[in-house]
């Protein structure tokens, strides 16, 4: 018993030795591998060692721009914690889960114009695989903030998502191999104007050109809140309404059919009484209001569009005449819910259809959804 004390107390002290040494050459590593990223230069102030649960823990991480005046970082989080997930062992597979707190994206115009910050000029996929030492199957982030920001528009615009939640799952495949989209996703968000925001998506990350099937919505998001962006891109200012918005997207084999369904209810754009615009603003504001005056469901007092679109990777076909003719739909015919119409996955994928046509939209409708009711009704008369 004395001989397994000490081997136990040995062992202890071997992995204390071995967090000490191991965490300045960590970190060395680390602060390397971000300011390796073209276009940007990352810091990350301390970094804490856990052998004892296989993990890694990064406490203020951060990623500047190098070129162009930003005042915020285009990336920062408090803590990225890089660890084994232990419940896959019981899968036979050793595989990793990264748990990112509190982050902060910043998409944005500098005050001059010239230079935007989106990172896209970067494989960020890559630089998490030299982060990460094991493949990734499981992906959280809790409480994170995503911003649009333009410092070069006036008035100033500032818009995006805050309380922003993502659990990913099963990345590695390690559960459901038999399944064709094996992932899930799970996002959860406040949008600006008090909007919610909910997404799911199945996917298989696995494949060169992932398969997937997602579906989105945006719940009550408060017009007036985009006031600034409005304001700095359209020269008019929402002076009541509500934005909803739901979308579905299915990718296979790199072809993939989907739709952005928007609605807006209870609008006004228009102030005659308003005395800090100019009478070309209200000009131009009785013009926008006119328009949705008389493109509007007056019953449900909405207006609203499908914008259907379809193709592969290489190429996009938006069915703008089918878009148009749904806007005439909607006002004099059927009015749209707001709700997902839950026609969109793999299957419908091969079954894309080329713009149906501006008539043919306002009096046949969405004969897809059409279809697959009438499917269901056969299924559940079974």
């Amino acid at each position: 018993m004395k001989t397994f004390g000490k081997i136990l107390l040995g062992l202890i002290v071997l992995l204390v030795i071995l967090n000490f040494l191991l965490e300045p050459i960590a970190l060395k590593y680390v602060n390397k591998t971000l300011n390796n990223i073209e276009g940007y230069r990352g810091e990350v102030k301390d970094l804490d060692i856990a052998l004892w649960r296989g993990a890694y823990r990064i406490d203020s991480l951060k990623l500047d721009k190098l070129n162009g005046d930003f005042p915020e970082p285009f990336f920062a989080t408090e803590a990225i914690d890089i660890s084994i997930e232990w419940r896959a062992l019981f899968n036979g597979a050793i595989v990793g889960e990264i748990i990112v707190e509190k982050p902060k994206l910043i998409f944005a115009v500098e005050p001059d114009g010239e230079e935007v910050q989106a990172g896209e000029e970067n494989d960020w996929v890559q630089t998490v695989k030299d982060l990460v030492p094991l493949q990734i199957n499981r992906f959280e982030i809790i409480d994170g903030n995503i911003r649009y920001k333009d410092y070069s528009s006036d008035p100033n615009v500032d818009v995006g998502l805050t309380n922003f939640n993502v659990l990913a799952t099963n990345l590695g495949n390690v559960v459901d191999e038999g399944d064709l989209l094996p992932s899930h996703v799970a996002v959860s968000s406040n949008t600006s104007g008090n909007g919610k925001l909910n997404a799911q998506m199945d996917i298989n990350v696995l494949k060169e050109i992932p398969d997937f099937d997602f579906s989105m919505e945006i719940d009550k998001m408060e017009l007036t809140y985009l006031k600034d962006f409005t304001d700095a891109y359209a020269n008019f200012t929402f002076k009541e309404g509500n934005l909803y918005v739901s979308s579905e997207v299915a990718m296979k084999d790199g072809k993939y059919d989907g739709y952005v369904k928007p609605l807006i209810n209870n609008v006004s754009v228009v102030d005659l009484d308003d005395s800090t615009t100019t009478f070309w603003r209200k000009a131009w504001e009785v013009v926008v209001g006119g328009v949705i005056e008389v493109f509007e469901n007056q019953k449900k007092d909405q207006f609203a569009t499908k914008v259907p679109f379809s193709g592969n990777i290489k190429d996009t076909d938006v069915a703008i005449w089918t878009t148009l003719g749904n806007i005439i739909r909607n006002a004099f015919i059927e009015s749209f819910n707001k709700n997902i119409d839950s026609t969109v996955n793999l299957k419908s994928v091969n079954d894309a259809e080329e713009d149906e046509g501006f008539f043919k939209t306002i009096f046949n409708g969405d004969k897809k959804n059409e279809d697959q009711a009438k499917e269901k009704g056969k299924e559940e008369k079974k």
